[in-house]
């Protein structure tokens, strides 16, 4: 008989290990002795497990215990939960977290983590959404913050942090002169628009930003961060389309004003993703909260 979910979520790890000890030396006094606790709480451990799994571990008898048939085909299953709560222990006590995403996500989110991590050292990696989910299956990083469609591999433990809107800004003039909002497409497609771009081996592409014009669009100077294009627009008069939450600051000073344009209403969902394979599921928590939180806080402001 199968344990039950709420009963197997309770699974420790020691009784695990404790059940481990009795297989390797062949009797309860003997793994007591190795794991340096009494003979009661060894036995105690693995009545404990059998409970939880559902399922007989042991085989007593006049001579002693043995493992049974059931925990023989377990022992595989077992040893192979601790191997990998063994390596993520490691990877939690290194002093490095990793975290890759957009550079508009990371200037606004990358310190949030830092906060919620004091314990450890962060690494910020600036990455288009596309090369975010491209490199995440390669282990360069721990943590990964993008915007869109999310495509992680299993390995991935992915999280909604919160919708981002998207709007297209410029300066004060050029906002006067395309008119009163909202704005027709036909009169944005006027003006040249700054392009985000990435390197990718060696090679510079055009990256997607969603914006509805998409290649229809007068192509203006091209930038890899959306920092840069809004800094260009402001001494430029030329268009940026990006996300309202990494304009504050530029339309706040007056530098830059965002155009409403007819049809347009751009919002995509963010979400963090975790290495499942290199965090614990409780740091895994810290961070999603963290982020998220943040997210929640600027949205309101």
């Amino acid at each position: 008989m199968s344990a039950p979910f709420d009963a197997l979520s309770e699974l420790r790890i020691g009784d695990i290990q404790t059940f481990l000890a009795v297989r390797r030396w062949g009797a309860i006094t003997a793994a007591a002795r190795a794991l340096h606790v009494t003979p009661s709480q060894v036995s105690k451990a693995v009545a404990r497990l059998e409970a939880q799994i559902g399922a007989a571990l042991l085989s007593r008898g006049a001579r002693g215990v043995s493992v049974s048939a059931a925990g023989q085909r377990l022992v595989p299953h077992l040893e192979e939960v601790v191997k990998r709560i063994e390596i993520l222990r490691a990877s939690e006590s290194r002093s490095e977290l990793t975290v890759a995403a957009p550079s508009f996500l990371s200037s606004l989110l990358l310190p949030v983590i830092a906060a919620a991590r004091p314990e450890q050292r962060v690494r910020g990696i600036d990455l288009p959404p596309a090369l975010v989910r491209a490199y995440a299956a390669e282990n360069f990083f721990d943590v990964a913050m993008t915007i869109g469609p999310e495509r992680f591999s299993d390995a991935w433990v992915s999280s909604p942090i919160g919708e981002i809107r998207k709007g297209l800004f410029t300066t004060p003039a050029v906002g006067a002169r395309l008119g009163r909002a909202p704005v027709s497409p036909e009169r944005v497609r006027e003006i040249p628009m700054i392009a985000p771009i990435y390197n990718h081996n060696g090679q510079f592409m055009i990256a997607d930003d969603g914006c509805p014009i998409g290649a229809e669009r007068r192509l203006g100077h091209e930038v890899q961060t959306v920092a840069l294009a809004l800094d260009l627009a402001a001494r430029t008069g030329q268009l940026v389309f990006g996300p309202a939450i990494a304009a504050r600051a530029h339309v706040a000073s007056g530098a830059l004003v965002e155009v409403r344009v007819a049809g347009w209403d751009v919002r995509q969902m963010a979400h963090v993703a975790c290495n499942g394979e290199r965090l614990l599921a409780r740091t895994q928590a810290v961070i999603v909260e963290a982020v998220r939180g943040e997210l929640q806080r600027l949205a309101a402001t």
